[in-house]
């Protein structure tokens, strides 16, 4: 198995040197606050910790963030007293794309001529811890190595 990530569980905050070094003097406060506002308005997700960037906050949470949650710390962020929220500009996702590609799996599934499918893959995933907290960001692929080999590729997009 093979991956390649950045965590979509990030949310980047561009906003300056200045308003970075001020932000993180009180970094956990600003997450215990952050999460409360979170949480009353019912939202599902939680800021597990902030980290510094030169000129960026990256704020990482437990959850893919969905544009309520994005909303609500961006709202938050710019209105911490002594930081400049000119100079705050809006909050994103990463942008790289992780997947995860196995290998050397049978293409028939054992003592049958049934090939392996995408919902079959998919079902094994859903049992297996390896795959906890990971959400597909499309279907999955299951590919055939060779035409003439009973190993299948399986790509997923997390």
């Amino acid at each position: 198995m093979t991956t390649k990530s950045p965590s979509h569980k990030q949310i980047i905050i561009p906003m300056g040197k200045e308003n970075t070094e001020k932000f993180m003097i009180s970094a956990s406060n600003h997450i215990a606050n952050i999460n409360s506002a979170l949480k009353s308005i019912k939202l599902d997700i939680i800021v597990d910790y902030i980290q510094k960037e030169p000129i960026d906050v990256i704020i990482v949470t437990d959850k893919i963030a969905l544009p309520s949650n994005i909303q609500v710390i961006k709202n938050f962020v710019k209105n911490v007293e002594n930081i400049n929220s000119e100079d705050i500009e809006l909050p994103k996702l990463p942008q790289s794309k992780s997947y995860l590609k196995i290998i050397d799996i049978p293409y028939l599934i054992e003592n049958s001529n049934i090939t392996i499918s995408s919902d079959f893959v998919e079902i094994i995933i859903k049992f297996n811890h390896v795959f906890n907290n990971l959400s597909l960001a499309s279907k999955l692929q299951v590919i055939k190595a060779l035409s003439k080999s009973n190993i299948a590729i399986v790509w997923i997009n997390i």
